[in-house]
């Protein structure tokens, strides 16, 4: 019987909460969700499915005739997670690592029992968050928690017990277990298309020209970091789950987890080309606006060239010479000499506008030499 677990009570006003604190402490959080405790017990032929609102109603179930698995969702009524432990034989480690957040990714194998913590991930509006979830599984239990009783993650499985689909109900826990990681695991394929979702739709409005993206840009790289750290602490608790020699792990099982450990890992390579996405896109936008700098520039350089023999002409006949004292400037006297002269800059700008229109400076295609 493992020792009795001790609980905290955080002060959300002091950061210091629970340094010091025995190990197996379990830390009640203000801002946790009530605790809901839902039990599933089932054979090949029958099947039962309640909420309870007292863990000593779980006694009723817990025989090695049939599979009990009892979902906890929300951690904050730790009086009743530590009743739980003490009935189940968890221990305190186990239930603290469950229960605390956040804690990496493991597997771990105790005495009667194996312990997997993991993350299951949700886009959150732009972001992305990562719900910590945790499976403990022995000879004729299964023990869930989820920090969040809002992200019903586990009701497709659910709904596959309750209409007897596939063979989850003629299996035993280590099966079942098998099956909640399997469903975690699948969590992710929607949240990485929905990434690239959108980070093709940022690609399509930089390509319109829409340069004014780098926030959300950074946001979207951000959530691809955050996800591929989550996968790969995800694969790495798989495959310390595979090494594990305990006998509640059987060996028909391995080769489903052998089959979830190929997704995980097809998922971390799937987050690292996601992340490499959007280090690209960040380059395309530097690159399109070095293109619009190259174009204002252009036109820039362009309009200086067309100005330079107009200044030429101005300097030259802007010269204060009196042609009464000898000094006389040709054309000066000249009857309509002021208007040829207009005549002659609005010739050199047309040509020039022409020269760069046939060059493919000044729109349309360069033509050939």
């Amino acid at each position: 019987m493992p020792p009795n677990t001790e609980i905290l009570r955080r002060n959300p006003d002091d950061p210091n909460a629970g340094v010091g604190a025995p190990p197996g402490t379990l830390v009640v959080d203000a801002n946790a969700a009530e605790t809901r405790l839902l039990v599933i017990d089932y054979t090949p032929d029958k099947h039962e499915e309640r909420e309870i609102k007292d863990p000593a109603e779980l006694r009723a179930y817990i025989d090695r005739q049939s599979v009990t698995w009892l979902d906890v969702t929300g951690f904050r009524n730790v009086e009743w997670i530590r009743a739980l432990g003490e009935m189940l034989d968890v221990h305190p480690l186990a239930l603290a690592d469950a229960v605390n957040v956040p804690q990496r990714a493991k597997a771990e194998a105790f005495p009667d029992y194996v312990m997997i913590v993991t993350h299951a991930p949700e886009m959150d509006g732009d972001g992305f968050y990562s719900e910590q979830v945790a499976l403990v599984f022995g000879d004729h239990f299964v023990l869930t928690f989820q920090e969040r009783p809002s992200h019903d993650l586990f009701k497709p499985l659910r709904d596959r017990i309750r209409q007897k689909r596939g063979i989850v109900r003629g299996k035993g826990t280590s099966y079942l277990g098998y099956a909640i990681v399997d469903v975690i695991t699948d969590t992710y394929f929607p949240v990485l298309g929905e990434l690239e979702n959108r980070l093709d739709k940022l690609e399509h409005r930089i390509l319109k020209g829409e340069l004014d993206v780098l926030t959300e840009l950074y946001a979207l790289r951000h959530t691809a970091l955050d996800l591929r750290r989550s996968i790969e602490s995800h694969r790495d608790a798989l495959t310390t789950l595979l090494h594990l020699q305990v006998p509640m792990i059987q060996e028909e099982t391995r080769l489903y987890l052998r089959d979830c450990l190929d997704h995980a890992l097809s998922q971390a390579g799937q987050a690292q080309s996601l992340l490499d996405y959007a280090v690209s896109l960040r380059e395309l936008v530097a690159s399109q606006q070095a293109q619009r700098l190259n174009e204002v520039m252009k036109v820039l350089t362009m309009v200086s060239t067309i100005f330079i023999p107009l200044s030429f002409f101005a300097g030259v006949y802007g010269m204060n010479f009196d042609p009464d004292i000898g000094a006389n400037m040709p054309e000066l006297r000249t009857p309509y000499a002021y208007w040829i002269w207009w005549g002659l800059m609005l010739i050199v700008v047309a040509s020039m506008l022409a020269f760069f229109r046939r060059r493919g400076w000044l729109g349309g295609r360069r033509r050939g030499p």
